[in-house]
């Protein structure tokens, strides 16, 4: 047997015999084979340490109750479901812009959209002696955005008409709703209008529509009566010819960009106007009409789908289709594992994209969500009023994802201060870009990432 190993067994099994002759003994172990006791020393020492640090996290653990924990949990299997859902037909009175024109995509059809108005008056006419001669007459308006074929060989038109209803502000008006055009003011070329480009644009108008607006100068005032000229002229319809390049153009109203002068000279004095003026107190509602059968037909949507799950859900500009979310799962929580504390609710969509129609450049930036308290009220998810940056919403060109935190929602639900765990999709005023998702049952399907505290 090796020399080394025989040593310290013998010495071990010796050491401790009364007799101090033997004491030698031990000390040349020690200086022959320092290294193994070494060795054993700081083990022991990192095992004692180790076993006092697990033992004072559970030390009294057992003195305290359960409800002095929280458990924090997460789970991303709560399921959501996602309906496409359409409406022909929404209340779109005094809305922030006006559209004129169309757009067209091979997935949604075509889009029209127009609009119509009272005019009001800029003043109390005044003017005395013999009747106003018209002289001419200009429409000025801006234009704060446009999208479609936008080039110098192009001439896009549009189209105005007295209108035969009068308007009431307390009266609700529909998108589909019929304009009622009554007698055609005229057909009026467009200017070449640069893309997205705020653009001030003044139209010749006929002579003769000068004239009818001051046929009857009495009728020109305005006092808030039922008579005055609001029932003398009861409105305009304006709406874009059909082209084949379609051409879509917002208008925003204000006091100073939207009005009709009319040129005059009285028995004495030339170089008179007076202005009709559409501006923010002005009644008025926007139409949009969808046609979705124009579509490509091996992408376009199907109308027999609305209602039910489908792979992809559609988001569409001018209140057409539009996801429904449900979430049965936070009904779930809400039946037997409340009361909690929602720390994420983290809705994220995978975004359909090609390479043509749907590009990280031209999908919409942000899509918001509301509910429903009851049938006629509607409201945005509460975490967008609490903190829009926190909601989120947006557009990522990175994942080509769009993600919304739902923790507010979600709580306010659990506490009885939402009615249903149901979310509907929409996009802000003014957005004309479409949007298109995949759930359900596709390869990507929606994720809804929940934490949270259970007390």
């Amino acid at each position: 047997m090796n020399r080394n190993i025989l040593m310290p067994i013998m010495i071990s099994m010796t050491r401790f015999f009364h007799n101090s002759k033997l004491s030698y003994r031990y000390n040349s172990v020690l200086s022959h084979n320092s290294y193994i006791f070494f060795t054993i020393v700081i083990f022991s020492l990192l095992l004692f340490i180790t076993s006092c640090g697990e033992n004072a996290t559970i030390l009294g653990t057992d003195l305290l109750p359960g409800k002095d924990f929280i458990n924090l949990k997460a789970t991303d299997t709560i399921g959501v479901g996602a309906y496409n859902l359409y409406t022909d037909s929404i209340m779109t009175n005094n809305r922030t812009y006006s559209y004129m024109g169309s757009i067209y995509d091979p997935y949604f059809g075509e889009t029209k959209t127009d609009f119509v108005s009272q005019l009001r008056l800029s003043q109390k006419w005044v003017g005395i002696g013999s009747p106003p001669v018209v002289d001419s007459v200009k429409f000025f308006f801006s234009i704060s955005g446009a999208k479609g074929k936008l080039d110098s060989t192009t001439i896009h038109q549009f189209k105005m008409y007295e209108i035969t209803e009068q308007l009431n502000a307390a009266v609700g008006y529909y998108s589909n709703r019929d304009p009622n055009a009554g007698m055609k003011i005229g057909t009026f070329s467009l200017p070449v209008i640069p893309k997205d480009t705020i653009q001030a644009i003044s139209i010749m108008l006929p002579p003769s529509f000068g004239e009818y607006l001051l046929r009857d100068t009495t009728k020109l005032e305005q006092e808030g009566d039922a008579n005055d000229f609001r029932a003398f002229f009861k409105g305009l319809y304006f709406t874009m010819e059909d082209s084949p390049s379609p051409l879509l153009v917002a208008i925003e109203f204000s006091n100073s960009d939207f009005f009709i002068r009319v040129y005059y000279s009285n028995y004495k004095t030339t170089g008179l106007f007076y202005d009709f003026i559409i501006n923010t107190n002005s009644v008025r509602y926007n139409r949009y009409l969808h046609n979705f059968s124009s579509a490509t037909a091996t992408s376009r949507i199907k109308p027999e789908n609305f209602g039910k799950k489908d792979s992809m859900i559609y988001l569409q500009s001018f209140n057409g289709v539009f996801p429904q979310l449900r979430m049965p799962g936070l009904t779930y929580v809400k039946n037997n594992l409340f009361p909690l504390s929602v720390n994420r609710a983290r809705l994220t969509f995978s975004v359909f994209l090609d390479s043509s129609n749907f590009t990280p450049t031209t999908v919409a930036p942000l899509i918001l969500m509301k509910y429903k308290q009851t049938d006629t009220t509607i409201y945005i998810v509460p975490d967008y009023q609490v903190s829009s940056s926190f909601y989120d919403g947006t557009f990522n060109s990175t994942s080509h994802t769009y993600s919304f935190n739902l923790a507010s929602f979600a709580q306010e639900y659990l506490e009885g201060r939402i009615a249903d765990p149901i979310i509907e999709m929409y996009f802000p005023e003014g957005e004309y870009r479409n949007v298109i998702l995949k759930a359900n049952n596709s390869h990507f399907p929606v994720k809804f990432n929940f934490t949270y505290t259970k007390f």
